[in-house]
């Protein structure tokens, strides 16, 4: 294999030697190509900063998703901003010879493609997990401004970290602030509704049952009374009635005799006219007078009457009596009504009273979750506050620049040392692949090994140093025409 080797490159060697210029042609040609780009492409500097931004506690309890990469993100985010871009691009004349002739947005992307920020967010877990790290790294064709743009990058991501950081704190209590206004008009509603609830059902509250139950026994008790009232002073009214009619009867029956009387003494005037007082009828009607007056007398003595207003003393009082009882026997109707009506509410409002009992419970609950709720949020509203009062302060969180952006003394990327190393390397590899190409090309006899597969085993003399003239040659030519197969004809022209 290594004799393979040796053979070759001496083969490949006498090549170069019989024709120089397969090889030299593209070595130079990738030489000077080479050397052209490589003093045609601007050198780049590169400028960087390392940053440590420290997030305080209050804010993370408050806002736990937003203080880390989201954080940092939206930071990266707005300090790319296409105006942002543009606002440095016109402070640094960044491209000049390219600012004419783009739109606004493809300048801003050539600037962003300049700039290179990586955000590394801690983990919630780890035990710095409130410090995060950015690195901002310029690339520009001058050191200078890549260094006062990696100056003016940190400075627009300090001032939009504070300002993020203001507003986040800000939004956070306005939104608690409204969130506990809202509760609170809630739990007053809430309230409104329970004293309504409480005022409705005052009767039936857990603490009125003991007096409820007490004030039925005594209006039950009560009751009872009334209705032994008023079957005794019905009774006795009864009785009285009855008194009074048998007066009145009476004195019905004496008005009857006064008026039998009268008749009686106006038939003897009229007789007396007629007959002596001897006479049998007036004797008679003389003696009926007399009987009649002595039975009005007895009646009158007894107290009868006919009129109410010609009663006796005694008719008059037991009319009284009467009329006084009805009052009484009415008050008492009045009032057992009343002590009826009232039994049953005190019974509808003790059975009401578990249901308003059960009621009284779960307001109570409700109450206890919405003050607990309401305390929680009020809680959170002061700890929002207390952290938007730092944060306007600058006190609970802040930007450390770890590295100050420096300018660049050396270029980034490979020097051009060993750029002109990689392209005379290039240009050698041209070089042999000219001459390889060139060699491999050549539709004549280069060797023995072009005459290997051709003569398939027949015998080739070679002499070396052959002078014939034209004739001469033409034999032999016939003669390795003929000796040769058909397909290889075209390799075995020359000798």
């Amino acid at each position: 294999m290594i004799h393979d080797i040796l053979r070759n490159a001496v083969y490949y060697f006498e090549a170069f030697l019989r024709r120089p210029h397969w090889a030299i042609i593209p070595f130079l040609v990738a030489l000077a190509a080479g050397v052209a780009v490589i003093f045609m492409v601007p050198r780049v500097y590169q400028s960087e900063a390392l940053l440590m931004i420290e997030t305080s506690q209050p804010s993370s309890t408050l806002m736990p998703t937003t203080v880390a990469s989201e954080h940092l993100r939206f930071v990266e985010q707005r300090v790319l901003a296409r105006d942002n871009l543009l606002a440095l691009a016109e402070k640094f004349d960044l491209f000049p010879g390219l600012r004419q002739t783009m739109s606004d947005t493809k300048l801003a992307d050539m600037v962003r493609n300049q700039i290179s920020i990586q955000t590394v967010a801690a983990e919630p877990s780890d035990r710095y997990a409130g410090t995060n790290a950015m690195s901002i790294l310029v690339s520009y064709q001058d050191p200078i401004a890549a260094a006062d743009i990696a100056s003016e990058i940190v400075s627009m991501i300090i001032e939009e970290n504070r300002r993020l950081r203001v507003q986040r704190a800000q939004e956070a209590s306005q939104f608690l602030s409204r969130e506990v206004d809202d509760m609170r008009k809630h739990l007053e509603e809430r309230e409104r509704d329970w004293n309504a609830y409480m005022a409705a059902n005052a009767e039936a509250l857990p603490g009125r049952v003991q007096s409820l139950d007490n004030e039925l026994q005594e209006k039950d008790r009560e009751l009872a009374d009334v209705d032994r009232s008023l079957s005794t002073l019905g009774q006795e009214l009864r009785l009285l009635e009855a008194e009074l009619r048998l007066g009145m009867q009476r004195g019905e029956s004496n008005e009857r005799d006064r008026q039998q009387l009268a008749e009686l003494e106006a038939e003897l005037a009229t007789k007396s006219l007629t007959y002596s007082a001897a006479h049998p009828e007036i004797r008679t009607l003389t003696a009926r007078v007399e009987a009649m007056r002595k039975k009005v007398t007895e009646s009158a003595s007894s107290g009868g009457g006919a009129e109410s207003q010609q009663l006796s003393p005694e008719l008059a009082l037991l009319s009284e009596r009467v009329a006084i009882t009805k009052a009484r026997h009415d008050a008492l109707e009045e009032q057992r009504a009343k002590i009826v009506e009232r039994i049953s509410e005190l019974r509808a409002t003790v059975q009401r009273a578990p249901t308003v009992q059960a009621q009284l419970e779960a307001i109570e609950r409700e109450r206890e979750t919405l003050q607990r709720n309401l305390d929680d949020m009020t809680s959170k509203l002061s700890t929002a506050r207390i952290g938007e009062r730092l944060e306007l302060d600058d006190s609970t969180a802040h930007v450390q620049i770890v590295e100050k952006p420096e300018i660049p003394r050396y270029p980034s990327g490979m020097s051009r040392a060993k750029m002109l190393v990689l392209v005379l390397g290039a240009a050698v590899a041209c070089a042999f692949g000219g001459l390889y190409l060139g060699d491999t090309m050549q539709r004549t006899v280069r060797g023995t090994f072009d005459l290997k597969d051709t003569l398939a085993g027949s015998t080739l003399v070679v002499i070396p140093q052959w002078s014939a003239d034209t004739r001469r040659r033409s034999v032999v030519e016939a003669t390795l025409d003929s000796l040769a197969p058909p397909v290889q004809q075209e390799r075995t022209t020359t000798v």
